[in-house]
């Protein structure tokens, strides 16, 4: 059996890495979102590089040399750079210092081939020094998420990120403690090692990438079911769900807690006169009213209709005063978007501490009482209920 060479080796590796850059559009689907696309990049400019290795192996002379390895360090950087930016879309902002890290690495990388152009053991010491550190860098990237996503494909890529970070690190090492790995492209035993590796961890890191975008897609299933289609808020199951947790969290730690019922004024007479496309905008135009009036732990929901629920940790006074927001934000929104002006009324059902028995469905039934006052009493106003325990 002939023994394997470089060029065999990284056939193999190149062959591997541009299937699964083919092949992933057609698993997933056209319709997939920019994570997964950042994904899809990171395989196929992979399988660039590795195509620029194998034409580097076959001409080991200058220019060809020079030029062909600082070709295939710059696309291999850009590849990384992508998969990071794939984590950013499935995990949420990552920490800025490890980013700045990565993009300094991704830089730093495939300038040492220009600066070092004449030492050829130092360049290829220093891009893998750079391109470990960037793995490194990167797959730290996928701990600590901000948003709800699985473990298990976080802590693949993690650990594959690790593994391939390690041999490029030894790599560094090599190609200044030995005679025998004095660049890019040559027949080494670290180079065939590093050809080993790369398959093996490119096929786990193919599955993490799978799952990832599983997972995020199952999420966005489960976001849509308990999200209102028109306005983007919480719906009423949504509302139910997340409503009884605040209610835990109001009675664990003392906090005062309000339900405000609001209902838009004379919506009927719009949609008669405007039609309900504008009827639609209006009720977005108040959705992202409510969005912008409440902070990240309180809810905003779509009741039904023309009706919208608040639930936030707040004092009667400090209701009154974002009523008052909420109300000249309306007007003035709705005179710029819509051309007339849009107002609600509100009820708003108060429990200065939540006790051990109180519903969210006994606070919806006294705010639903405020709001038909409030309407009774000549709409565009808000009449506030305190509950007490009987």
């Amino acid at each position: 059996m002939p023994p394997l060479d470089f060029f065999s080796m990284t056939a193999v590796v190149a062959v591997n890495l541009l299937a699964i850059a083919f092949v992933l559009p057609w698993s997933m689907g056209h319709q997939v979102d920019a994570p997964a696309r950042h994904a899809q990049r990171f395989f196929l400019l992979q399988g660039l590089a590795w195509i620029v290795i194998l034409v580097a192996s076959r001409h080991p002379v200058r220019p060809w040399i020079d030029i062909l390895p600082f070709l295939a360090a710059s696309i291999s950087m850009w590849a990384l750079w992508q998969l990071s930016r794939a984590l950013v879309g499935w995990l949420g902002p990552r920490s800025l210092l490890l980013e700045r890290g990565l993009l300094l690495m991704c830089m730093a990388g495939p300038l040492g081939f220009v600066v070092l152009v004449n030492h050829m053991d130092y360049r290829l010491a220093w891009f893998s020094l750079c391109h470990g550190l960037g793995v490194a860098l990167a797959a730290c990237m996928a701990l600590r998420p901000r948003k709800r996503v699985a473990r298990g494909w976080r802590y693949m890529m993690f650990g594959i990120g690790m593994v391939m970070a390690a041999s490029l690190l030894m790599r560094s090492v090599l190609a200044l403690e030995t005679p025998w790995l004095p660049f890019f492209t040559a027949d080494s035993p670290a180079n065939h090692g590093f050809a080993l590796v790369a398959p093996f961890c490119t096929t786990l890191l193919l599955i993490a990438i799978l799952v990832a975008w599983r997972d995020e897609a199952n999420q966005k299933l489960r976001d849509m079911a308990l999200q209102d289609a028109l306005t983007g808020l919480a719906n009423r199951r949504s509302l139910e769900t997340q409503g009884q947790h605040m209610l835990k969290r109001a009675m664990r730690e003392g906090l005062p807690l309000s339900l405000v019922m609001l209902d838009l004024d004379y919506f009927k007479g719009v949609n008669d006169r405007y039609g309900h496309v504008v009827g639609d905008q209006a009720l977005q135009l108040l959705a992202r009213t409510l969005q912008k009036q409440t902070r990240g732990d309180e809810l905003a929901a779509r009741w039904g209709g023309e009706e919208f629920c608040l639930l936030v940790y707040a004092s009667p006074d400090e209701v009154q005063a974002l009523c008052m927001r909420l109300k000249s934000a309306l007007l003035l929104g709705s005179r710029l978007e819509l051309a007339f002006e849009l107002c609600f009324s509100a009820g708003c059902a108060h429990a200065e501490s939540v006790w051990e028995g109180l519903t969210l469905e006994q606070m919806l039934a006294q705010a639903d009482k405020a709001l038909y006052q409030a309407k009774h009493l000549g709409r565009s106003r808000w009449e506030t209920v305190i509950l007490s325990p009987s």
